[in-house]
């Protein structure tokens, strides 16, 4: 499992877990994507992911990406 304390994961650090398992066989096109604020709560199935913030100053370098689990307005 790979969880951070102090900081935020980022997206550099999600795609090498990602290929991380990859390279251990797993199939990532067979593996649903799931959010859970804690490991009680309920499950909500990821089903789509987009750019979500920019810098302020230019509006032009990424600054997060949001995952969304209605996606319907994007359809």
């Amino acid at each position: 499992m790979l969880t951070f304390k102090s900081h935020n994961m980022n997206a550099k650090q999600l795609l090498n877990k990602l290929l991380d398992m990859q390279s251990e066989g797993i199939d990532l096109s067979k593996v649903a994507l799931n959010y859970r604020t804690d490991p009680d709560s309920d499950v909500e199935r990821i089903t789509y992911v987009s750019e979500d913030l920019y810098d302020c100053e230019t509006n032009f370098t990424l600054e997060s990406i949001v995952f969304m689990n209605d996606a319907s307005q994007y359809e």
